[in-house]
């Protein structure tokens, strides 16, 4: 069969008033079950009526490919501050993008849905979002020291800058300081070693989602 030169996308939105024990599931059980409940009788159906009403025109169809979801419009819809704790890096725009995204496809078990908006948080940006900082830290010769350095929104790492990485920091100190903005926000950060890249500071998914807005202006005011 000689190769297709058209790409046709037919999409259909129907909202349906299904029983309690179809949403008890989660958005994948859900979908199975639409899947299952449609059978070949609309899945194949569909694209067997679409080809014979376009080999009138002389078109024929090369090959064919179904997408099927479903959203849970009866779920809670996920707080926003639930969407920063878990995605910090995200503007304002992007965190309502994430919320329509996962809106009725929360797993039930509260413990997994922190991870699962994460995952999509990074899916829908995994780019390194950085801002510049300085790190107040005690060095391995006692000496106290300020680090120059970047902050990854994104991970929380800091990458220091080129003049620092060969200094190495105390070990047990306690939680170091990192300073962005001016007024200084300050941001408690933890040494997890040292690579050829210089040491390596962390600052906790929760610290950044505290100061998510002061953070986020920074980086779009960069």
């Amino acid at each position: 069969m000689s190769p297709s030169n058209l790409k046709l996308s037919l999409a259909f939105d129907f909202d349906l008033k299904a029983p309690e024990s179809l949403l008890q599931g989660d958005h994948e059980a859900l979908c199975r079950a639409l899947h299952d409940i449609l059978g070949t009788m609309v899945l194949q159906g569909m694209p067997t009526v679409t080809g014979k009403q376009l080999a009138k025109a002389g078109i024929s169809v090369v090959a064919y490919d179904h997408r099927l979801d479903v959203v849970n419009t009866a779920a809670s819809v996920i707080p926003r501050d639930a969407l920063v704790a878990a995605a910090p890096h995200l503007t304002d725009r992007e965190l309502v993008e994430l919320a329509h995204r996962i809106h009725g496809k929360l797993p039930p078990i509260s413990a997994d849905q922190a991870r699962f908006v994460r995952r999509h948080a990074l899916a829908l940006v995994s780019d390194f979002r950085m801002v510049p900082c300085a790190v107040a830290a005690r060095l391995s010769s006692g000496q106290e020291a300020c680090l120059a350095g970047k902050l990854n929104l994104t991970n929380g790492s800091v990458q220091v800058g080129e003049r620092d990485r060969q200094k190495r920091l105390q070990a047990n100190q306690g939680p170091l300081r990192v300073e962005v903005g001016d007024p200084v926000t300050a941001l408690p950060a933890q040494c997890a070693g040292h690579t050829l890249s210089g040491p390596v500071i962390e600052v906790g998914l929760a610290d950044l989602a505290m100061h998510r807005d002061t953070l986020i202006g920074l980086w779009q005011g960069a």
